[in-house]
């Protein structure tokens, strides 16, 4: 699925910068180019960091916006 339509980030790609270390949001867009131009995935993104690394849940999506957990 393609997460990020902007830079055409896949979940895949996204799933593999947190394997790789990325712990925020942050970190994947720095890792993957997902959530670096308009931000519109930013919120799908936090929601696979927290699949992929549960200790990351309610992570920072930069700015002043908080990620929502997954659901259980």
């Amino acid at each position: 699925m393609v997460v990020c339509h902007c830079r055409a980030v896949s979940d895949h790609s996204i799933r593999h910068a947190v394997e790789g270390g990325a712990v925020d949001v942050d970190s994947v867009s720095r890792r993957s180019g997902a959530g670096s131009v308009c931000g519109g995935c930013r919120p799908t993104i936090a929601m696979l960091l927290a699949e992929v690394c549960p200790l990351a849940a309610g992570t920072s999506l930069g700015g002043d916006v908080e990620a929502v957990p997954a659901a259980p």
